[in-house]
């Protein structure tokens, strides 16, 4: 799938933030610091939150009270073991913390510590599944 529309968010602490969306209105990225000015680009699918809900999710996370993402998002991941990573990232609560041996562990493959570093380093959805 590929971005259709995006909605960039002027924010103090992480800069632009830009959230990209499919054809269904399906998160595909969350771009911080971005360069593209803050708006909207493309033409919206119905099921894309508004702005003003995107605006107050991402203020909610910036002070550690998020709650879930108010639109659609599907576990990102090329293998079925990144899937498997985020899966198990996305359910970590707020406050609490794994190590990537810990995740690696969760997500089926214990000695695959550096595995989990480069799914998460490539996690598209970062701010969704941090």
């Amino acid at each position: 799938m590929s971005i259709v529309y995006a909605e960039t968010l002027p924010t103090k602490i992480l800069g632009r933030v830009r959230f990209g969306f499919d054809a269904e209105g399906c998160l595909l990225e969350v771009k911080m610091r971005a360069d593209s000015r803050s708006g909207a680009r493309g033409k919206a699918p119905v099921s894309v939150p508004s702005r003003l809900q995107l605006e107050r999710w991402l203020q909610a996370y910036v002070v550690g009270n998020a709650p879930p993402f108010p639109g659609k998002w599907e576990m990102p991941g090329s293998t079925e073991f990144a899937r498997a990573v985020y899966a198990v990232v996305a359910a970590i609560k707020v406050g609490q913390t794994l190590s990537y041996g810990e995740v690696a562990a969760l997500a089926g493959a214990p000695n695959a510590f550096r595995a989990v570093g480069t799914a998460m380093g490539r996690n598209p959805i970062s701010l969704v599944v941090p």
